[in-house]
């Protein structure tokens, strides 16, 4: 008897308590939630690519080469959408908007507002071998296995926003039952404004409602065309190279940081997806760095760095100096930690047959972009890790962000920026006490040892990686802390370890910046700093033109706490 009420004891349950919230979990899991139940068998793969070169266009004439619009002084060519007047050749007939004394102008993103667009990047222009078929893509990458299923959809412009831009492509491409659709903007400074800050002035949105849409469609249409062609992978191969011996330069033979601390994550991740025909089916390539060799007087629409980068990949390198055999199949561009600022600018770079760009160019813009495929080559292919039967699972979850910037809130309730608002009283000012929120989301996507993280904004590289200890410089005669800086930040006082890559548990641990969604720089709390006199429209002294360009202090300890959960979570 005396053992049995022992038994019964020990099988006696906790009470619950009712009142206590359900422990935390992703809103989506999968394989494991209804709809994906499981991800068994083989993994299948699809890619395709679709032009998102702008439907309506008209050229100008800049009077003074300045690559800004100035009414008054430099006219545009009143030809419609198709560029097209009776004494062009091949005028096929008047078209929408000829004629009608509107400009019909593509505002370029990044920089300075009142920068139209001239025209497309031509084949002769830029480093032979890498320049020919550059333009502007939705580059799409699909993934099934069993009940689990992703798309993953890149695009060569500035920022896409969650609401409306990733949700309408998921609305969009619904048809597919896909459990997760991705969007990941490159971050393009040399493509149209999508999100509304560098139209033709500072009030008024460069944000065009039918290109907008004409991006999302062609997005939803390159899901579909590579949901379509999937085929079983035989094998992912997958690796993670340090750029820093590829030259004497260091990071600097391929980026360049202009925020104290100087911390570069100098890892280029490439991966590739291997049909059973021995083929590649998909090649994916990981860096951070800005879009931007070409700068702010250029106004041929390009996608920068990122072309040479992805057909480099795909076709190899052809210099005199240098060969390096390419994987075939279709690249994808991945851009990770851009923020506090990964960037061409201010450096010079010397390109395989030993010239070197220090001016913005095309010829800067293709020798960074061939230095990444030339590293990321090597990565997915001698150093790579081979798997012959990954597999797949995803995790979603959902947050909200303040809007702490009162410049942000401005172009908000200006319309420059278009998306819905939160947790607020519009009928009442906006202050302290009533602060506006974004909704956004963060994604992980795990495919064998690869681990792919997406951000919505762009991360500064010490949040995943630290380095404020001097080592994540990697480039000869640079230190941590610029001489001179007038307004140093307070390393004593940085975050220690472990920091976000160490949560990743895979050497694989990749970012996808910008994913889903464009909400600035995410800086740091203890080097958060604001102009005492004018904060968010002015930059403090030193260091600090992002603060300008971000929600506020509070968003980095949010994204970066709501990733860890992400990556650490467990059933």
């Amino acid at each position: 008897m005396l053992s049995l009420l022992l038994l019964l004891a020990a099988c006696k349950t906790t009470p619950v308590n009712d009142t206590a919230p359900p422990p935390w979990r992703p809103d989506l899991v999968c394989p494991g939630d209804a709809g994906c139940a499981t991800a068994e068998g083989a993994l299948q793969a699809g890619v395709a690519t679709v032009s998102i070169l702008p439907a309506c266009m008209e050229s100008w004439t800049d009077a003074n080469g300045d690559a800004t619009y100035r009414y008054g002084t430099d006219t545009f060519h009143d030809c419609g959408c198709d560029d097209l007047c009776a004494e062009d050749p091949g005028y096929p007939g008047a078209d929408e908007g000829e004629g009608d004394g509107t400009f019909q102008g593509v505002w370029m993103a990044g920089f300075q507002n009142s920068r139209p667009a001239n025209g497309v990047r031509g084949p002769d222009q830029g480093l032979e071998g890498v320049r020919e078929g550059d333009g502007l893509w939705a580059r799409a990458l699909v993934l099934r296995q069993g009940d689990t299923s992703v798309g993953l959809v890149t695009l060569d412009v500035v920022g896409w926003l969650y609401e409306p831009g990733t949700l309408r492509v998921r609305e969009l491409a619904a048809s597919l039952d896909l459990d997760l659709v991705v969007v990941h903007a490159t971050h393009n400074h040399e493509g149209p404004d999508t999100m509304g800050i560098w139209g033709p002035s500072i009030v008024t949105t460069g944000a065009k409602p039918a290109y907008l849409e004409q991006v999302a469609q062609a997005a939803a249409d390159a899901l579909t065309q590579a949901n379509t062609s999937a085929q079983p992978v035989a094998e992912l191969v997958v690796g993670t190279v340090d750029s820093t011996p590829y030259s004497e330069r260091g990071t600097r033979g391929v980026v360049n940081d202009t925020r104290d601390p100087y911390v570069v994550d100098e890892r280029v991740g490439g991966a590739r997806l291997v049909g059973a025909d021995g083929a590649t089916i998909a090649a994916l390539v990981s860096f951070g760095e800005h879009p931007e060799a070409l700068s702010d007087e250029n106004t041929l629409l390009t996608s920068d760095l990122v072309h040479a980068a992805r057909k480099g990949v795909e076709a190899g390198l052809h210099f005199a100096g240098h060969e390096h055999q390419g994987v075939g199949g279709t690249a994808l561009f991945l851009n990770s930690t851009v923020g506090g600022m990964m960037t061409p600018l201010r450096v010079g770079f010397v390109d395989y047959d030993g010239v070197e760009h220090s001016a913005s160019s095309f010829e800067k813009a293709d020798t960074v972009g061939a230095r990444i495929a030339d590293i990321a080559l090597d990565a997915m292919t001698t150093a790579g890790e081979s798997v012959t039967a990954p597999t797949l699972s995803l995790r979603a979850t959902s947050l909200r962000l303040p809007v702490e910037n009162i410049g942000f809130q401005a172009m908000f309730l200006l319309g420059t920026l278009n998306r819905p608002l939160y947790d607020y009283d519009p009928n009442q000012p906006l202050d302290d006490a009533n602060v506006p929120y974004v909704h956004t989301e963060l994604d992980v996507v795990q495919l064998g040892p690869l681990r792919l993280l997406t951000i919505p904004g762009e991360l500064l590289p010490e949040n995943l990686i630290g380095g404020y200890d001097g080592g994540h410089v990697n480039a000869p005669g640079v230190s941590v802390l610029t001489d001179g800086n007038p307004n140093p930040p307070d390393l004593a006082t940085a975050p220690p370890p472990p920091y976000l890559i160490d949560h990743f548990g895979t050497p694989h641990a990749w970012v996808i910046g910008l994913g889903n969604d464009e909400l600035g720089y995410i800086i740091p709390p203890y080097n958060f700093e604001l102009n005492a006199s004018s904060p968010y429209l002015s930059e403090a002294e030193g260091d600090h033109y992002e603060e300008t360009n971000s929600l506020g202090p509070q968003t980095a300890p949010l994204v970066l706490g709501a990733a860890e959960a992400l990556l650490t979570w467990a059933p």
